[in-house]
């Protein structure tokens, strides 16, 4: 996993580039499954086929599997969606994570 450049970037966080196992929830009624592909200490962007039921600003549930096939690496928490490209997916801006979900974070980050 490395660290892709971004000329032209705008952010000011570190961010890297992933390929992990995502999934997004909106109370308990619906549940989508996705990839993560860019995340930095605040947000994320998560490619899914479809996110018709969900709208800019929405309050989410999200949970990132840090090692495919490891049940218990699971990076969690709740979050805002801050952007929606329709046919690719979602940006969430975090608002919510317990300590161990934070550690996980810095290690995937290398911060």
């Amino acid at each position: 996993m490395g660290f892709g450049s971004r000329p032209n970037e705008q952010r000011q966080d570190q961010r890297v580039d992933v390929a992990l196992p995502a999934m997004i929830s909106v109370g308990s009624q619906l549940s989508l499954q996705g990839t993560l592909r860019d995340l930095s200490l605040k947000s994320a962007f998560i490619t899914m086929k479809s996110s018709v039921y969900l709208q800019m600003n929405d309050e989410v549930g999200f949970a990132f599997q840090c090692t495919p096939g490891d049940d218990s690496d699971i990076l969690q928490g709740k979050a805002r969606i801050s952007r929606i490209s329709v046919g690719e997916g979602l940006a969430i801006y975090f608002t919510e994570m317990d300590d161990a979900s934070i550690d996980r974070l810095r290690t995937l980050l290398k911060v």
